[in-house]
């Protein structure tokens, strides 16, 4: 097997290599408005298993109350993760992108590790929230429960740095399961600050989210137009938009530049 998986070359317009490069910031918006419609299309399809898995959410809520059980149905959401993913992807690097076909397609191609990275991501925050809540709770009976609390933490930070890179990197390389894990985590220590922003970014996002859904009614309804949408491919085009270079820096363009001494070694 090699290193790209077939997504990695699939045809694409690109940009010229002797295009002056833009500010990230400039950049971002450049392509995120070239790409608006396409983004608003792709949201309203990934929005199509969003609703079900939220009707099963709702059911799971109608026969039991645990918290964690109820929102079990949401790990079924994974694997549609892929296809929001490959398509976000492909634009944030300029190129094209099929919308309903590659969205399939990447689902088709990689929903066993989405599927169970997100029953991993559930076990772990679920056993890292308890941990967390039962630390806090007796940091002021006896301060040693500071250090395992800062460890969980620590852990549960690095985790979601990690998950920035799972996706993209599941989607572009032909690569084992842990190998993605292991990768994600060096990623999530190499691009910290660029993580945490990242993070600060979506936090905003959810909150004014948050905000609208806890408002007034009128603002209820822009936030449930704005989820429908935008949210999601903003969210994901953001995210690939910010890991993917470090990705390219650290993985893509070393292997590109072997593979063209090799060519060139052959041709000598």
């Amino acid at each position: 097997m090699g290193l790209f998986s077939n997504h990695y070359s699939r045809p694409g317009p690109g940009v010229s290599k002797n295009e002056p490069k833009k500010k990230p910031f400039f950049l971002f918006w450049e392509l995120y408005f070239r790409k608006f419609w396409d983004l608003i299309k792709l949201n309203l399809l990934f929005c199509i298993p969003v609703v079900a898995v939220l009707a099963l959410v709702y059911f799971m809520g109608r026969f039991t109350g645990d918290t964690y059980f109820v929102y079990l149905p949401v790990i079924l959401l994974s694997p549609f993760c892929a296809g929001l993913c490959f398509v976000t992807r492909n634009y944030a690097r300029e190129e094209h992108a099929f919308i309903f076909s590659d969205f399939k397609e990447a689902i088709q191609k990689n929903w066993l590790y989405f599927l169970i990275n997100g029953a991993i991501v559930f076990v772990a925050y679920f056993i890292l929230s308890v941990a967390i809540s039962y630390y806090s709770s007796h940091v002021s009976d006896n301060w040693i429960f500071f250090i395992p609390l800062s460890l969980c933490i620590i852990v549960s930070t690095l985790f979601l740095f990690a998950q920035y890179y799972f996706s993209v990197m599941a989607i572009t390389f032909d690569l084992k399961l842990k190998d993605l894990y292991k990768n994600s985590f060096i990623f999530s220590i190499l691009g910290l600050w660029r993580n945490l922003l990242l993070t600060v970014i979506l936090a905003v996002l959810l909150f004014i989210m948050y905000i609208l859904f806890n408002y007034s009614p009128l603002t209820i309804i822009i936030g449930i137009l704005l989820l429908a949408f935008l949210f999601f491919s903003l969210c994901m085009f953001l995210i690939n938009f910010t890991v993917y270079p470090l990705i390219d820096k650290i993985m893509i363009q070393p292997y590109q530049k072997k593979e063209e001494e090799n060519d060139s070694d052959f041709d000598d």
